[in-house]
C-alpha cells in the first residue's frame, strides 16, 4: 500500500492519495485544492481511483470535491450521512467562500461505524469519530498499521471543538474510542500537519494525556 500526501488548498489540508500496488486502486481523501500532482501520480502508476473519500463535512476538507469528481467521474464519492446533510451549507458560510470552496455534488456512497472499503484485497474499517464535526469518520487500515483521523487528532494537538456542530465531550469519547482499537506503533495520519503515531501521542500530546485522566 503506498500513501502520498498532498498539502493542499488555503488552510493546508492533507489531500491523501493511497492506492494498492497490486490491484491499481486507489482512493483519495479530502479533495481540497487542485488535483495536478495526484493526477501525474494516477497516470504515472496506471490507477483506477476507486473512491472520493470525506473525513468531515468542513469546507476546507471538501472544496474539491466537484472537481475531484470530474477528474474521477467512475470513482464514488464516499462520506457519512450527517456529511452529506450539511455539506454544502459549511460552503455557504463566510469561512467557505474565503476559502474558494465549491458545491460539492452529493454521494455516491454513504458509511457508516463498522462499514469496511476495500482497495483490492486490503480493507479499511470506518469508524465514526464525531467531535469536531458531527460526520467525522476515521479509515483504519489494519494490513499496514495506519489510520486516518481527518481532524480528529494532530500531532500534539486534537480537533477544535468551538465550531458549530462539535461538542468537546464528543470528541473526547470519539478519540478514547479509536485509541482503545489501535496498537501503540499505528501510524496517524491527521487533516493537517505531520504524520504521527499512537505511541507518541500518548506520551507527548498534553490533551491526550488530559483526556485520558
Amino acid at each position: 500500500m503506498k500513501i502520498k500526501i498532498f498539502p493542499s488548498g488555503m488552510l493546508t489540508v492533507n489531500t491523501l492519495l493511497v492506492f494498492d500496488e497490486i490491484s491499481k486502486e486507489g482512493l483519495v481523501v479530502d479533495p481540497a485544492g487542485e488535483l495536478d500532482d495526484i493526477l501525474l501520480e494516477v497516470d504515472k502508476n496506471d490507477l483506477t481511483i476507486k473512491y472520493i473519500i470525506n473525513t468531515h463535512e468542513h469546507p476546507d476538507h471538501t472544496a474539491k470535491n466537484a472537481w475531484a469528481k470530474l477528474s474521477f467521474p467512475h470513482a464514488k464519492l464516499t462520506m457519512h450521512p450527517k456529511t452529506a446533510k450539511t455539506i454544502n451549507r459549511w460552503i455557504e458560510t463566510d469561512f467557505g467562500k474565503s476559502i474558494g470552496a465549491e458545491y460539492s455534488p452529493g454521494p455516491d456512497l454513504t458509511i457508516e461505524e463498522g462499514d469496511i472499503l476495500t482497495l483490492g484485497n486490503s480493507e479499511f474499517h470506518i469508524y465514526h469519530t464525531p467531535g469536531h464535526s458531527p460526520g467525522s469518520i476515521s479509515l483504519y487500515n489494519k494490513e499496514n498499521n495506519f489510520v486516518i483521523v481527518g481532524d480528529l487528532i494532530f500531532k500534539g494537538s486534537i480537533g477544535r471543538y468551538d465550531l458549530p456542530g462539535s461538542d468537546y465531550e464528543t470528541l473526547k469519547s470519539s478519540i478514547i474510542k479509536l485509541l482503545e482499537q489501535l496498537k501503540k506503533d499505528t501510524t496517524i495520519i491527521p487533516g493537517h500537519g505531520p504524520n504521527t503515531t499512537v505511541k507518541e501521542e500518548l506520551i507527548d500530546n498534553p490533551f491526550i494525556r488530559e483526556l485520558l485522566g
